[in-house]
Formats: structure tokens, C-alpha cells, sequence
């Protein structure tokens, strides 16, 4: 009996430490966590890490697609992006509510953006039409982790040889 208790609680504590006890979001570096991620006017650009490649918007003309493999640290960075701002909780329809009686600031054309995260055999999608300009903490943040996956985007040779996209949306 003594023996089976000890052997039980060993157990227990293997799988807390080893990271299975109800661990909702695995480290970026785990297999399995992997992204698409659409955005800009009508979300024309894409970045796929599950193919390694990233589609360009040329506007006038058809997309531009590239190979283009984040690194283990820019993975790592996203994702700790997205435990930080708690992304994994945001509405598969995100959308920024304005109170009654508040006056609502829109922009035209906006950005649309569209996330499919495979994180610990799960998926999370998100879509987010980003119209609403009025302030919102939640919108905010998700903006955070925009710019952080753009920024890494553009950083990266593969993506500075592509040609600028000829025209503009209005």
C-alpha cells in the first residue's frame, strides 16, 4: 500500500515537472507549432510556416510567392508574443465593440488579418476585419503582435528581394 502511494505520487510529480500536467501552451521550439498568417488590404499577404513561404500583394498584378523559413528564435519570439497577450483566449471573430452613445472612427480601406496557429495538437484560427480605429486594449495588443510578425517578416532577406507592389488600394 505504502509502496503504491510512493509509486503514485512519483508519477504525478514526473508529469507536472515534464510539462504535460494541463499545460495549454507548449514552447515554440515543441514540433507542432506552426502558423498561417494573412494580412493587409482583403489579408493578400501571407506568411505559411508550414510550408516555409510567404505570398506578397502585388496589388496590380498577381501575388509573389517566396520560400521563407522563420528560424527556431523568431518562432520562439511569436509565440511568446501571443502567451503574452493572451491570444490563445481571443474570439475566433475578433472585432472591436464600441460603447453606445460613443462616436465610432472608421478607416477605409483597412487592414484584414486572418491567424491559423497549431500549437500542442490544437488549433486556434482568428480573423480580425481592422475598421474600427476607437481605442481597445485587446485590439492593441493584437496589434503588438502584428507589427512583431511583420517586422520579423521584413526583416529577412527573402522577403527584401521581392519587388514593392505596384499601385495602392483607396
Amino acid at each position: 500500500m505504502k509502496k503504491g502511494v510512493i509509486i503514485a505520487i512519483s508519477l504525478a510529480l514526473v508529469v507536472a515537472f515534464s510539462g504535460m500536467g494541463g499545460c495549454d501552451n507548449p514552447a515554440a521550439g515543441e514540433s507542432g507549432f506552426n502558423l498561417i498568417f494573412k494580412y493587409g488590404i482583403m489579408a493578400k499577404n501571407e506568411l505559411d510556416t508550414f510550408k516555409g513561404t510567404y505570398t506578397k500583394d502585388m496589388v496590380q498584378g498577381p501575388s509573389i510567392r517566396t520560400d521563407l523559413s522563420l528560424s527556431r528564435q523568431e518562432m520562439d519570439r511569436i509565440y511568446q508574443k501571443m502567451v503574452e497577450i493572451d491570444f490563445f483566449n481571443y474570439p475566433d471573430r475578433f472585432s472591436v465593440s464600441v460603447p453606445p452613445g460613443e462616436l465610432i472612427s472608421l478607416v477605409t480601406p483597412h487592414p484584414g488579418y486572418y491567424f491559423k496557429v497549431e500549437y500542442a495538437s490544437r488549433v486556434k484560427e482568428l480573423w480580425w476585419e481592422d475598421d474600427v480605429t476607437n481605442q481597445n486594449e485587446k485590439a492593441d495588443r493584437l496589434r503588438e503582435l502584428i507589427k512583431l510578425i511583420r517586422d520579423i517578416v521584413e526583416s529577412r532577406e527573402e522577403y527584401q528581394k521581392l519587388p514593392p507592389p505596384r499601385g495602392g488600394y483607396m
